[in-house]
């Protein structure tokens, strides 16, 4: 069997195995990451508009709006439009934010905090002039305070910027599934 090989060039046999391969691939229904597993179903464009922030808390309207942008770019039955083209427009104004204790050790140090946040969504149409949907979402997050005596307020920082992106990322997958809901 070596020697039928012999006199072939290794480059077909490289082409042979490259062939089969992909021909493999191909037979179990693998896609492109991002393209939708129907063409017939075109993904649907919205434009997100940057959201207002009604509360005291820094950065949050821009936060809310890149987790909505990046779980836009993942989905699959809707995409994000940044032209000024005649697609529905998602509106969002984060109403309240709020931060409380949730949990305090026997000393009655704060351990665990809660945050919520309560977000108004308005699509509106092609057109800009009438509203397809108008709902409140509302999401929390929890994050533990530190107990150590060194670099305490470095670790708080950091576990509320981590609590603060998780809410955001929870409000970007709840609004996400309303708007496939609602709009497909």
């Amino acid at each position: 069997m070596h020697r039928r090989w012999a006199g072939q060039s290794p480059f077909l046999l490289a082409w042979f195995l490259c062939g089969l391969w992909l021909g493999t691939l191909t037979s179990c229904g693998y896609t492109l990451v991002g393209a939708p597993a129907d063409a017939s179903h075109p993904r649907l464009a919205l434009r997100i508009v940057p959201m207002l922030n009604q509360t005291r808390e820094p950065d949050l309207e821009r936060l809310m709006t890149a987790a909505l942008r990046h779980a836009l770019v993942h989905s699959l039955l809707l995409t994000d439009s940044a032209d000024h083209a005649a697609v529905p427009h998602v509106r969002g104004i984060i109403r309240r934010f709020r931060t409380f204790p949730l949990a305090l050790d026997a000393s009655d140090n704060v351990v665990q905090y809660r945050m919520e946040a309560d977000i108004a969504i308005r699509v509106l149409d092609a057109t800009g002039e009438r509203p397809v949907l108008e709902q409140e979402v509302s999401t929390a997050a929890v994050y533990l305070v530190s107990r150590a005596a060194t670099d305490k307020v470095r670790e708080d920082v950091t576990a509320r910027e981590a609590a603060i992106a998780r809410l955001a990322q929870q409000f970007a997958d709840q609004c996400l599934a309303l708007l496939a809901t609602t709009l497909l």
